[in-house]
């Protein structure tokens, strides 16, 4: 008899507990913009292409829906364009076009033997666009009467827009990875015309050799201030992407990541 009173009780208290959360439920819609800080990490295969990036600055925002279940708990999904990807300074590897292939392929004649590579001293940057859907739950802790911290994660569905490479600068062609030997100390010793310095300013659209769908992880905490018709909120967060943007294995792998600062508005109805 007490055991069927015991879980009577914890019944009822369970019954009461979900109905004052019911009575709780909030719903919110509204946008949010800052910046997003991405870079490119080298994934399990490397090479000299997919190497030493470091992060850069890109816009992150979009429009938010959310549901507050109870003081505490919520989720949140979100529609973002968020600018992935990542900068490259100094020496580094490029691909070889057709004149310079044939050029390289005569480089044993002369002692030399090359990587498949040419290198150059210059600016590359990589810039991937991803609309990001991502759908997190939500736990809020009370700081004051008006003011509230919270924290979020969950997966995001990523979905490319478009991918670009921009090379800018001028450099000398070295056949190797240190830049001690440059192409025309070899043209020069075979007496023919030299290359001299070169323009890399170029822009290139990489879109079709990037994957269009990613999957990943994303979350964030933040600051929110209720304001009686909605809340304003600060957070600082970040997403990783869980597949390697590069169709081809050959030019390496590399994942998308991104710390985030955002500031917006949701409105409650």
């Amino acid at each position: 008899m007490k055991t069927k009173r015991s879980w009577f009780i914890i019944a009822f208290t369970i019954c009461c507990i979900l109905s004052s959360e019911a009575q709780s439920v909030k719903y919110y819609a509204g946008a949010k913009a800052g910046f997003g800080i991405p870079n490119l990490t080298a994934g399990s295969i490397t090479t000299p292409l997919n190497k030493d990036y470091v992060s850069r600055y890109g816009f992150y925002g979009g429009i938010i829906a959310e549901i507050q279940t109870g003081k505490r708990f919520g989720f949140r999904t979100e529609i973002n364009y968020s600018s992935q990807g990542g900068k490259r300074y100094g020496l580094q590897a490029l691909p070889l076009d057709p004149q310079m292939a044939l050029l390289w392929q005569a480089l044993p004649l002369f002692g030399v033997t090359p990587d498949n590579y040419m290198y150059a001293d210059i600016k590359s940057e990589a810039i991937l666009d991803y609309l990001e859907i991502p759908v997190m739950a939500k736990l809020t802790f009370s700081l004051a009467p008006r003011l509230g911290f919270y924290l979020q994660a969950g997966p995001y569905l990523g979905i490319l827009l478009n991918a670009k490479n921009i090379t800018s600068g001028t450099s000398a062609i070295y056949i190797d990875s240190e830049g001690i030997l440059p192409i025309d100390a070899i043209l020069q010793q075979a007496q023919f015309p030299t290359i001299g310095q070169q323009s890399f300013a170029h822009t290139e659209n990489i879109t079709a050799d990037v994957h269009r769908l990613n999957v990943g992880g994303q979350g964030a905490a933040g600051f929110a201030y209720n304001m009686g018709s909605g809340k304003l909120f600060l957070e600082g967060g970040g997403n990783y992407g869980f597949i390697p943007i590069q169709k081809d294995d050959a030019n390496g792998n590399n994942n998308t990541g991104a710390g985030t600062v955002t500031a917006g508005y949701l409105f409650q109805f």
